[in-house]
């Protein structure tokens, strides 16, 4: 679906969006498969693809790319 970039902790780190809710994060150190998740309060959560538990890691990089689409997307 497209590839946009994000700062993370110093490093310029390529996003790969591959449907609506799941993103491949290109880290230095491995490529980490996201999947955004709501529950069923509407919050926000970030699982590694086929895992069901949200590490702060995955919070933290969710948060960064959700700040980037809302970014570049603003609400009308």
């Amino acid at each position: 679906m497209g590839k946009f970039h994000i700062k993370l902790h110093h490093d310029n780190v390529t996003v790969e969006r591959r449907s609506s809710h799941l993103f491949s994060v290109h880290l230095p150190e491995k490529v980490l498969h996201l999947q955004l998740k709501e529950d069923n309060e509407g919050a926000s959560h970030w699982f590694e693809e086929g895992k069901d538990d949200e590490t702060p890691e995955n919070a933290a990089i969710g948060l960064v790319i959700e700040t980037y689409l809302n970014n570049e997307n603003p609400a009308e």
